[in-house]
């Protein structure tokens, strides 16, 4: 059996040219061949980066509900592993049917990926809303850099929100949430159909803190209090509850049920560092479909 699948699979011998060589059937070395795969001594994996784990993929349907999931091959290298995932997301927005005619997309560093992975003519007509307020404190380019791409590339046009993420007072963020600028973007995006969104992590990593908005050692102190991550903003624990609603109450962002709500909220998440805070969305229920890789996928199922 190891002779024949060495044979075949090293030397790339046909079977006839096996069993001329092992004198025995051509039959003969089919079987062999298909034992040494059901023992394991053969094991045959797809490498492409755009492969599926499909059996992942009904196993986290069936654990948490959702709607529909996509696991990618997870690679030696993270980079590669979430470029993978974000050409994955960019194809299954390009696959939605009907077309969405709103899309809201909280802005990061994994939406900008999606966005550039995405083809030309992949929605005409759509509009882009933003989810969560964006104006960077260090004047941060990806912050409107993601939306615009993904409506360049509809063709569509981007409602941006002209707003910061979090402001320094409860009653900025009132009377911002009362501008008609930012009640429209935020009434728009709370009603779109479709959503795209990654959950961020409570990291010194956080690209709120790259952008300005929180400093590492806040961010500390909210994982002490629970925090396991972000979702369009909102800081939340291991169930998916707001954990510190003052903060919450400075955060110009659809609320998190609106996105609950959402007919077809889409996370993109990749990387085992996010694993707290994806468990946290699946708990919550706030996404229909979640689009990651195989290592994040198993460690979410193994609990």
């Amino acid at each position: 059996m190891l002779r024949a699948a060495e044979l075949y699979y090293y030397g790339r011998l046909t079977q006839a040219q096996i069993a001329e060589q092992l004198a025995t059937s051509r039959w003969t070395v089919g079987r062999l061949l298909e034992q040494a795969r059901e023992t394991g001594i053969v094991r045959i994996t797809i490498e492409h980066p755009l492969a599926r784990h499909h059996q992942l993929e009904v196993e986290l349907r069936q654990q948490f509900g959702v709607s529909s999931a996509i696991v990618v091959p997870s690679q030696a290298d993270s980079s590669v592993t979430l470029q993978a995932v974000c050409r994955a997301a960019a194809q299954q927005l390009t696959a939605l049917r009907p077309r969405p005619t709103v899309l809201g997309v909280s802005w990061g560093r994994t939406t900008s990926r999606v966005a550039t992975a995405l083809p030309e003519g992949w929605d005409p007509g759509v509009t882009v809303v933003q989810t969560n307020g964006g104006l960077a404190i260090d004047g941060a380019g990806h912050v409107s850099a993601a939306l615009r791409t993904i409506a360049e590339r509809g063709p569509g046009r981007v409602r941006m929100m002209p707003a910061p993420t979090i402001v320094q007072s409860v009653t900025l963020a009132r009377a911002l949430a009362q501008d008609p600028a930012v009640a429209g973007t935020l009434e728009l995006a709370a009603n779109a159909r479709t959503i795209v969104y990654s959950p961020g992590s409570a990291t010194s990593t956080s690209v709120l803190i790259d952008s300005g908005y929180l400093t590492v050692a806040e961010v500390a102190q909210l994982q002490r209090r629970g925090v396991v991550g972000d979702v369009l903003s909102h800081f939340v624990d291991a169930s998916g509850r707001i954990v510190d609603e003052e903060l919450d109450a400075r955060t110009i962002s659809i609320n998190l049920d609106s996105l609950r709500q959402c007919p077809n909220s889409i996370a993109v998440v990749s990387g085992a560092e996010k694993a707290s805070a994806a468990r946290a969305i699946l708990a919550a229920g706030l996404c229909t479909t979640i689009i990651t890789d195989a290592e994040l996928a198993a460690v979410l199922l193994a609990g």
